[in-house]
């Protein structure tokens, strides 16, 4: 499912790679070559510290960020300076990229230089210069209007210093001259000097906080301004543990917005959103015929129309990077990003007398906005709130695979939020998914004749709420048969000779939200002959992702367990007669703060069940506690499966012929099927 891109300013990442599409020719209205601004603070060169003969492929020197907010335009200068010390390093960092919306901004050179040894040779050349259009988000179907100045630096060799420096001049009209920015202050490389300073007026004073980082904003009072600043020097190298929550970043970064609270974000917001009412014909009528429902068939109606009949697009031009577009030109179109979907879905259930708000999220710091300043970058996409018979209801628009009937609609949960309202003065927590609406269940049966013969397999799926939207988008992205051989392919993996007798079959129920998945299969090799004895293993496949344990142990990030879910997985196998196995009855029980898993083994008349059980309880487990868990998780893993093994099998007359007998109806059963 799409989501809205986010709801920040782009205008330079620092090493960054992009995949270009098209070029121009030099000279453009969209940049010119200029002197270093007056107000701009020089700082002194600072030469390599490196003296180790093992190298890095860059030395990166200096990363200097200004930003004026006094000038009538916000002008932004970047000055960046750092070695070369291999092919690697000359193949990573020779190419000049500057990105820029030319909807509202410009560049400026100031200098492109390579210095070797004693040498400073000028590279900024306006020939070599292109502009290149820019869709990074593209795959997301969404587009911004970018572009990006490159510049092809020529003749780099090991050891060359690059130096240069440039400004981006302009910002989009539609944050109404407030400012909200984040600044990086580490990386993945070493970086010797790290300069960045906000110069505001004295009227408009700041906030500021520094993340994942113990140093202190300089602020310097000037005439009739203020310096705002953060210096590092020697700053190492960052490493991400891997397998951590969106929102637990390791990186240091520093923060500043001109919102002191987001009572004014939701105010600045609310402007956006509050658009002068140009409803066409079509959709004029389309909201009459909404009004001649019954309500809640109604509210049905139109958020089944923006999740399904409304496609995913973001025209993100200009001031609708952040402004939605009329929902009339939406509904015509058929076409829109979240806060498109948003606005349209809000207009409509507004139409039949429903109090409904457009609500700003974030997909990736869902419950941790609140430990961030007020800002708008704070937001990467847009929900719905409505309230129906003293209820609230919170609905994603751009989630095309939900239920039907509204009270089993999964309500949208991204943490704390943002609603666009008159009377809001904050974020809003919304409310937690629980584990036990998110279901997988599956039950396997393995049904035999001997200890020799084929065994056929019978599995039955159960998947509720998010998992049932899950399998519903698996479906609108594959056909059947391409399904079924997705499903057979995975069961392969722990059976080889794993036959599919039919098509997957699927039931889905999209009133209760629940979709019920029926595979049949025959397996050849269920049975395991050693001397007279079989031996038959089963395993819990479906449990293998969710009992994962951390890949690295001892880390800084919390590790990420997904949202709330349970999982349950039976194994029941069916024996050709009696053997008794009422001593290995067992159950265990595994549990922490973050998770609680249950294996349970029972026999009764020929059957043995094999049963377990997961839930997670926290959407990550916290650094300090990650040794404990995967400790735990690897004796939860020994679960799994289990092996045992029945004696003295082949001493029963009647093991040949009926071996004979059901590979011959197997046979025939398929061929049957197959229509052969």
């Amino acid at each position: 499912m799409p989501a809205c891109r986010p709801i920040i300013i782009l205008f330079l990442f620092l090493f960054q790679f992009v995949v270009l599409n098209s070029s121009q020719a030099a000279e453009s209205p969209f940049w010119r070559v200029s002197t270093v601004p007056q107000w701009v603070v020089q700082h002194p060169a600072v030469a390599s510290k490196v003296s180790d003969k093992r190298l890095p492929s860059a030395n990166f020197l200096v990363t200097d960020t200004q930003v004026n907010l006094k000038t009538k335009q916000v002008h932004f200068y970047r000055h960046l300076r750092l070695q070369v010390n291999d092919v690697r390093g000359i193949e990573d960092n020779s190419d000049i990229k500057i990105t820029f919306n030319p909807d509202f901004q410009r560049i400026e050179l100031h200098h492109i230089e390579i210095h070797r040894q004693h040498h400073k040779l000028n590279r900024l050349f306006t020939k070599d210069i292109r502009l290149i259009d820019l869709e990074t988000e593209q795959h997301n179907k969404l587009y911004s209007g970018e572009k990006q100045l490159q510049l092809w630096l020529k003749d780099v060799r090991a050891g060359d210093i690059i130096d240069y420096s440039f400004s981006v001049i302009g910002e989009n009209p539609v944050f109404a001259g407030n400012f909200s920015q984040t600044f990086g202050l580490g990386w993945r490389d070493n970086v010797a000097q790290v300069w960045v300073s906000v110069l505001s007026p004295k009227a408009r004073p700041l906030s500021t906080q520094v993340v994942n980082l113990d140093t202190k904003v300089k602020v310097e009072s000037l005439a009739n301004a203020l310096r705002y600043s953060v210096h590092l020097e020697d700053v190492p190298a960052y490493d991400e543990d891997g397998q951590a929550p969106s929102w637990d970043n390791v990186y240091p970064f520093w923060q500043v917005t001109s919102f002191q609270t987001w009572q004014e974000v939701s105010n600045w917001a609310e402007q956006l959103f509050n658009l002068p009412e140009d409803d066409s014909p079509a959709f004029t009528k389309w909201l009459a015929d909404l009004k001649t429902k019954p309500t809640q068939l109604a509210i049905e109606k139109a958020i089944a129309f923006a999740q399904q009949e409304v496609r995913y697009l973001g025209i993100e031009i200009a001031e609708n990077s952040h402004r939605p577009h009329q929902p009339s030109q939406v509904f015509d179109n058929r076409y829109g990003d979240c806060k498109d979907k948003s606005l349209l879905l809000v207009r409509a259930l507004r139409a039949i007398g429903v109090e409904a708000y457009p609500v700003l999220v974030s997909s990736y710091k869902r419950n941790t906005i609140g430990d961030s300043l007020p800002s708008y970058n704070a937001f990467n996409h847009a929900i719905v709130r409505m309230t129906y018979q003293n209820r609230q209801y919170w609905i994603d628009p751009t989630n095309a695979y939900q239920a039907s009937l509204l009270q089993t609609i999964v309500p949208a949960n991204f943490g704390q939020a943002l609603v666009i309202a008159p009377e809001n003065t904050g974020l809003t927590t919304m409310p937690e998914l629980n584990a036990s609406d998110n279901l997988v269940d599956v039950s396997e049966t393995f049904r035999t004749a001997d200890y020799q013969s084929p065994v056929l397999l019978t599995v039955n799926s159960v998947f509720t709420g998010t998992e049932a939207e899950r399998i519903r988008y698996d479906m609108a992205n594959q056909s059947i048969k391409r399904l079924s051989q997705a499903y057979l392919e995975y069961y392969q993996r722990y059976y080889p000779a794993l036959r599919a007798l039919q098509d997957i079959d699927i039931n889905d129920d999209k009133i209760s939200n629940r979709i019920e998945v029926k595979e049949h299969y025959v397996l050849d090799d269920f049975w395991r002959l050693e001397q007279a004895d079989a031996v038959f293993s089963l395993y819990s496949s479906s449990l293998d992702y969710y009992l994962r344990v951390p890949k690295k142990i001892d880390r800084r990030q919390a590790y990420a367990l997904g949202g709330p879910i349970t999982v349950s997985h039976q194994s029941k196998l069916i024996l050709p007669y009696d053997v008794d196995f009422s001593a290995l009855n067992d159950e265990q029980l595994f549990e922490d703060d973050y998770f609680k898993f249950s294996a349970t083994f029972d026999s009764h008349y020929r059957t043995l069940i094999y049963q377990q059980r997961y839930q997670n309880k926290q959407a990550a487990v916290d650094a300090k506690g990650v040794r404990a868990f995967a400790k735990l998780m690897r004796e939860a893993r020994k679960q799994l499966d289990i092996s045992y093994s029945i004696t003295n099998v082949t001493s029963d007359p009647a093991y040949q012929s009926m071996n004979q007998l059901v590979n011959f109806l197997l046979n025939k059963k398929q061929a049957t099927e197959q229509g052969e």
